[in-house]
């Protein structure tokens, strides 16, 4: 009868901790998500903006790796 009321014990501690856990994890992955988003909607506008020197990257310079032996 013990063995039973800790079985129980042990899953209720789990379901708690898990359910406690639940909503801090939620946030912080808005979070991330939300500061990833920012992140990639920023380079795509300094992508954009036109520069002032001229781009370094030529056509022919840009090449397709080599195999490895």
């Amino acid at each position: 009868m013990s063995s039973i009321i800790t079985l129980i014990v042990i899953a209720a501690a789990v379901v708690l901790g898990i359910a406690l856990a639940y909503l801090p994890m939620r946030l912080l992955l808005a979070q991330i998500a939300r500061n990833v988003s920012a992140f990639i909607q920023r380079q795509r506008d300094r992508r954009r903006t036109a520069r002032g020197t001229p781009d370094r990257r030529k056509d022919e310079d840009i090449q397709a790796p080599t195999p490895a032996p």
